[in-house]
């Protein structure tokens, strides 16, 4: 039995041989085709993970040596040199580096010389790496550009502005407890000593103008001497000297409201002293009373009398000028939140007015002269402004001065020098900027609005769309956080 299948077994070889090695024949070229093209594939996955390995390194080690644009490229293509030689399998390009703020991105790609895969007409391999590094980040300097307009005071959402800003504050200083209870601005007890000796925070409370204080007059929140005054006086009108000294500006229509400048500025509707109730300003004389203005119906303005119930749009000096005034780069938690506690609903909307301020607040040069020098790349300077509502051109009188007299001949005017203010900033300056813009009511947001405030963001800032006033406490603490990441505490 056993003989009778090994008979068989042989007798099969012998008549199926020639069948297996036709068919060995016809499947060799498939068999190492295969074995080929995995070997190719092998050996270029090597190549971009030398390539990814090489430009890491030379991203790490040229963002921690220098702050310098050319000389960070510079170092870049030094250490990828040493880290992928001309020796080492598959052929590189030059890596291209891009400095962006304290973002460092390298891209490098490089080819495989195929072994296999060119008998079907691939003779290389292409493979690319890119890598993002964040320079070192020792400060921030942060600008709150705040919507403070009459629109805020639906449903007290002027207070959850407070409430969120505060918390900013808090987070950003490292004293933020979210298992605390009752309301931010209540915590000056056991919350008020900063813990981040790296942290500058300035306000801008923003409307239908923006209230510089006794800055402007030249002096801080605490009478004493500031800098040199950036508001002409033209009729020599006395003022205090302390934080209860509210003045809006006048930005001039040339050009300037755009721009990062040191003034000076006019100021906005001032007619008479503080205390002076006697005199009313005169809307048909530019709100400037001087004994000889008079009204339509022929009455001297200085024979009219001031009282708390003629604050109208033509009479009352302040009217519609933010109640908080704006606060300097600070590193005192407390003033920050006196002043926070401050802001009110009042006004419209000129957006661009309260961004151009945050700009100003940011700069090392006058009129604040608080931030760093703008090539100080340990530090980061950042907006975040918020606004509830499109840009709103009031009437008869504005942040440039009574309509008909300037340019700004709609609120879309307002619209494009936002967009100018922005564009400039980005160009000239490096800053991040956040945008929110809060839709507390239907329709209080148009498209073109969100796309604006989207275009404005920028710089490893972003834009963000709330719709309540919890989303808004949250969105601020989301962006506290982030930042609170990107620098060193200690």
């Amino acid at each position: 039995m056993l003989n009778m299948l090994k008979i068989n077994l042989i007798k099969f070889y012998r008549e199926t041989q020639a069948a297996i090695v036709i068919m060995f024949a016809l499947m060799a070229p498939v068999v190492i085709g295969s074995a080929g093209m995995a070997l190719d594939f092998a050996q270029a996955y090597l190549v971009q993970q030398r390539l990814s390995q090489a430009i890491d390194a030379a991203a790490l080690a040229a963002a921690a040596i220098s702050s310098d644009a050319n000389v960070i490229e510079q170092k870049v293509q030094a250490f990828f040199d040493a880290n992928y030689p001309a020796d080492k399998l598959g052929a590189t390009f030059d890596p291209v580096v891009v400095v962006e703020g304290n973002l460092v991105t390298v891209t490098g790609t490089a080819y495989y010389s195929t072994s296999f895969l060119n008998v079907i007409g691939i003779d290389v391999i292409n493979v690319a790496a890119e890598t993002v590094v964040q320079r070192e980040v020792k400060g921030l300097e942060v600008v709150l550009v705040l919507d403070n307009t009459g629109s805020m005071g639906t449903n007290n959402n002027i207070g959850k502005l407070r409430t969120a800003t505060c918390e900013f504050v808090e987070i950003l200083y490292g004293t933020y407890d979210s298992e605390e209870t009752g309301d931010c601005l209540d915590r000056y007890g056991s919350f008020v000593d900063p813990q981040n000796e790296f942290v500058k925070i300035g306000l801008v409370p923003y409307a239908t103008s923006v209230n510089v204080g006794p800055y402007g007059l030249g002096y801080d929140d605490a009478g004493g001497v500031y800098d040199d005054a950036f508001l002409s006086n033209p009729l020599d009108l006395s003022f205090s000297n302390d934080a209860e000294t509210n003045i809006c500006i006048l930005e001039e229509d040339d050009g300037s409201d755009v721009l990062d400048h040191d003034g000076p500025w006019s100021m906005y509707r001032w007619c008479r002293d503080k205390d002076d109730d006697s005199a009313q300003c005169n809307y048909y004389n530019d709100y400037i009373c001087d004994g000889n203005a008079y009204n339509s119906s022929g009455s001297n303005c200085l024979d009219w009398d001031y009282s708390e119930g003629a604050r109208t749009v033509y009479r009352a000096p302040e009217y519609r000028c933010p109640a908080a005034a704006v606060l300097p780069l600070s590193e005192d938690m407390t003033a920050l939140k006196d002043r926070i506690n401050e802001m009110k609903a009042s006004g419209w909307t000129f957006g661009n007015i309260g961004m151009a301020w945050g700009w100003r607040m940011l700069s090392p040069e006058a009129p604040f002269t608080e931030g760093v020098d703008w090539d100080n790349q340990a530090w980061r300077k950042v907006i975040v402004m918020m606004t509830d509502g499109d840009n709103v051109r009031s009437s008869p009188y504005g942040a440039f001065g009574v309509n008909g007299t300037h340019s700004v001949s709609s609120s879309g005017v307002l619209d494009d020098r936002l967009e100018e203010v922005c564009e400039n900033m980005d160009a000239q300056d490096n800053v991040t900027v956040y945008t929110i813009t809060f839709e507390a009511r239907s329709g209080g947001i148009d498209d073109a609005t969100r796309t604006l405030y989207e275009n404005c963001a920028g710089n490893g800032g972003y834009h963000e769309h709330v719709t309540s006033s919890e989303e808004l406490i949250e969105v601020f603490r989301e962006i506290a956080q982030e930042l609170s990441n990107l620098h060193i505490k200690s």
